[in-house]
């Protein structure tokens, strides 16, 4: 299996390649990153923000309609949410193998700190990284330092080392959906 990475025109530009490369090394699988051919909707007025459930239907849509095979990952620079809480850094559909990541949060300037590409560049390939891990049908890891362990704040993703820890390496070697690991 591989990965497409569609890149919105709103995420940072100039991040795509090792963003790709960072995600393909973690995950061990074939990466390759283009400018995003999907127009999305979902957005909500009232909290200025994306519903990411509803670009997750539009990535299903296109993936359907072009019969694409690969999962498909869209990096966005728009703030997104999940009804019931009031933001995500990203969100899957395993069933569809599709998933959506936002750069809104993961930048240092939206806390109020200076820019820090390396940090923003860190930040992408994690998110991108977990959410590609639950493509693969991997859950939670409660390993605070896996890839996979929830990240509910901006502290929590950056005490995450840029590996599965050792189970979650097992469950995806084992996988039917791995092709490489």
């Amino acid at each position: 299996m591989n990965i497409l990475i569609f890149w919105d025109r709103g995420a940072p530009a100039g991040l795509e390649i090792p963003v790709a490369r960072i995600i393909s090394q973690i995950m061990d699988i074939p990466a390759e990153v283009c400018e995003s051919p999907v127009l999305y909707n979902g957005f909500d007025r009232s909290r200025n923000q994306f519903d990411a459930s509803a670009i997750l239907t539009c990535l299903d849509v296109f993936s359907r309609r072009n019969e694409e095979k690969r999962f498909i990952l869209l990096v966005t620079g728009d703030d997104i949410f999940r009804p019931g809480t009031r933001y995500v850094f990203g969100l899957s559909r395993p069933a569809t193998g599709t998933a959506v990541i936002s750069s809104a949060r993961l930048r240092n300037e939206y806390w109020g700190l200076p820019s820090d590409e390396m940090m923003l560049i860190d930040r992408l390939s994690r998110e991108g990284a977990h959410e590609i891990g639950h493509l693969l049908h991997l859950d939670h890891c409660t390993n605070t330092s896996c890839i996979m362990a929830n990240p509910l704040t901006l502290d929590d993703l950056d005490s995450k080392k840029s590996m599965l820890c050792q189970t979650c390496m097992s469950k995806v070697q084992n996988s039917p959906l791995s092709v490489r690991l």
